[in-house]
């Protein structure tokens, strides 16, 4: 990379990783039982199932893994960076599909009878982790290039020339 160069692919990542956390925090989960003439409606985190606290982990390691991709500039670091930006990104997008098989799980049994749903976090960690994993893909594809192009000459290689 460029010294200067914004890589888009680690903002991509990085953005997907805070998406897909985001989405963890604001609720995966969510039921609604019966009172008096209404209903009432509880929203439970993605922490509530071990899908979400996976989940978690993979969205702080997207976001960690793209924010080093951005920011460094050595090229075995880079790719190590990538590498595991990759596999956060697609660690998030599993578990976030997981979870959408384990709202029964998540609410438990009810004691009356109420109804379960998917919460908007589990949809949005669903997004920040295609977000993230697609950025990744870019990145390694980027990567690829950067290694096929020439290396740039030395001051003494061009007056030479």
């Amino acid at each position: 990379m460029k010294a200067g160069k914004i890589s888009y692919t680690g903002v991509g990542v990085t953005a997907g990783g805070v998406i897909g956390f985001l989405g963890v925090v604001v609720g995966w989960f969510s039921y609604s039982y019966p009172v008096g003439g209404g209903s009432a409606s509880v929203s439970l985190s993605g922490t509530a199932d071990w899908t979400g606290t996976a989940a978690l982990i993979g969205a702080i390691g997207a976001f960690a893994f793209g924010g080093a991709f951005l920011l460094l500039n050595d090229a075995k670091i880079r790719r190590i960076a990538g590498i595991l930006m990759a596999a956060s990104a697609a660690f998030l997008l599993v578990m976030s599909l997981f979870g959408f098989t384990r709202v029964s799980d998540a609410v438990g049994t009810p004691a009356v009878v109420f109804t379960t749903g998917i919460g908007k976090g589990l949809a949005l960690s669903f997004a920040g982790g295609v977000i993230a994993l697609v950025a990744a893909l870019l990145a390694t594809r980027e990567g690829e290039t950067e290694a096929e192009a020439p290396a740039p000459q030395t001051h003494a290689e061009a007056v030479e020339a």
